[in-house]
């Protein structure tokens, strides 16, 4: 049996993972839950799903590979990173990944909060384009010494999550990387030219557009895409 991916019908913090299968050349389910079709969304669908799938920690993304059954989207990305050959070899390097991967997931999360803020404005939109200046300048100096990908010379699990997490800032963004990151813009048409994830972005398996649920305040289904006005 194939493998199984289960999250919501959106990007979220599962796009990462769709990559990484992506590249790896993964036949599997990509298992997405809708929000309904009322006029409030509703996590019907999954919880009717919820707590008949073994899992230990019954939560969306969810990753079931025969007796492998995992939850945690950052657990599933290292997990399938080992078994495809797509982690770093020693150590030191190691390290150094593990320090980026929480830092790229890091302003995933801060992204998260400002969307999803009951009293998110445009003004909060633009204050975390100035605030998350001084990460993208960290990201840049980091892929200008230790590059072209995260972990060096080749790509691993932490490129996808890193690719991602720099997407969204440039969704919310878009002339964000005009302002002095060189490396960043490469960086993101690199990964993009992976093998495999060329293929997915180009067709209809990727979906581009919901980047967030329906209860988040921006760059869910119910909004336009942001002004290129940063």
């Amino acid at each position: 049996m194939a493998p199984v991916l289960g999250y919501w019908d959106i990007r979220g913090l599962c796009e990462p993972i769709r990559y990484l299968l992506a590249h790896a050349k993964v036949s599997y389910e990509d298992k997405r839950y809708g929000f309904g079709n009322g006029p409030e969304p509703s996590r019907d669908e999954w919880l009717a799903d919820k707590y008949k799938l073994g899992l230990d920690f019954p939560n969306v993304p969810y990753y079931i590979d025969g007796d492998v059954k995992l939850t945690q989207s950052m657990a599933i990305l290292q997990y399938l990173g080992r078994k495809h050959g797509l982690a770093p070899k020693d150590e030191a390097t190691q390290l150094r990944v593990d320090v980026l991967q929480l830092t790229a997931f890091d302003v995933i999360m801060w992204a998260v909060r400002v969307c999803y803020d009951p009293e998110y404005t445009e003004e909060k939109r633009k204050q975390f384009l100035v605030d998350v200046a001084d990460k993208l300048k960290q990201f840049d100096s980091y892929l200008a010494k230790y590059g072209p990908f995260g972990a060096g010379k080749s790509a691993t699990y932490v490129d996808f999550l890193l690719y991602e997490a720099l997407q969204i800032v440039k969704i919310l963004g878009p002339s964000t990387f005009r302002k002095g990151y060189p490396q960043l813009e490469e960086y993101c048409q690199r990964v993009a030219a992976l093998p495999g994830m060329k293929e997915y972005l180009a067709s209809d398996r990727f979906k581009a557009w919901p980047i967030w649920s329906p209860y988040a305040k921006a760059l869910a289904a119910q909004h336009k895409p942001p002004a290129d006005d940063c």
